[in-house]
């Protein structure tokens, strides 16, 4: 699952908050289909975690622009919005 942010700072600040909870997570850039303005970054996590994301977020005042599941299982990678 990953969550999409619009910058790399609260990437990095809601990655370090969920180490602090225990929670393993990555960063990437955004996916451009899932951007209007074509930027953005995501903090990638397992589904399980997502309230403990959200409330990283809310503690952190970090406005999580959308929730992502990924789905490989086909040639390419698509996205549903949680």
């Amino acid at each position: 699952m990953i969550a999409t942010v619009a910058s790399i700072t609260s990437a990095n600040r809601l990655k370090k908050c969920a180490s602090e909870s225990g929670i393993e997570s990555s960063i990437a850039q955004t996916p451009h289909i899932l951007t209007k303005e074509g930027c953005g970054y995501s903090l990638r996590f397992d589904e399980i975690n997502i309230h403990k994301i959200q409330s990283c977020a809310y503690d952190l005042n970090i406005k999580i622009r959308g929730f992502f599941k990924e789905d490989t299982s086909g040639e390419k990678t698509t996205y549903i919005k949680i």
